[in-house]
Formats: structure tokens, sequence, C-alpha cells
């Protein structure tokens, strides 16, 4: 690490220090922690993701960007009193 810290400063000067970077390495892990235990105990947002991504791939939009932030992105499918995808 201390060769790239090096030639990542030599690009950039502003760059962090190493106890900066080692800060944000032990941030970055514990997010990653946080986000995890977050997405085991809420099994519904693994359900959305993987309905966006099949009407992603069933449609294939050319602008997913915009087809994500349509509320008819996916078609009504999902039932957003229950939470559940309805049975296609």
């Amino acid at each position: 690490m201390a060769n790239l810290t090096g030639a990542i400063k030599g690009l950039y000067p502003e760059t962090l220090s190493p106890e900066q970077l080692e800060k944000l390495r032990g941030f970055k892990i514990q997010t990653r922690i946080t986000n995890e235990k977050y997405l085991r105990t809420h099994k519904e947002v693994e359900l959305l993701i993987s309905g966006f991504f099949r009407e992603i791939f069933l449609k294939r939009p050319d602008n997913i960007p915009e087809f994500a932030a349509g509320t008819a992105g996916i078609d009504g499918k999902f039932d957003s009193g229950t939470a559940n995808f309805k049975e296609y």
C-alpha cells in the first residue's frame, strides 16, 4: 500500500495521509458491515431489487435511469400496500 500511496501523492498532493487512509478503510469496512446487517433484516429489499432487474432484462430500456425513475417501471406488478410482488 505504501507504493500506491506514494504514487497517488505524486499525482494528487492533496490525497490522504496514511493515518487518514486507515481511518477511511475502517469506515468503509464498518459501513459495509452495517449495510449487510440491514439487508439481512430487510428481505424485501432483495425482492424489490430482483423485481427491478427482472423488468430491466425483460424490457431492455434504452434509458435505464429514466426507466428507473418512471412510476410505471414495473407495470403495477408491485403491490405497495403489502410490499409483495404479485405472481406472474
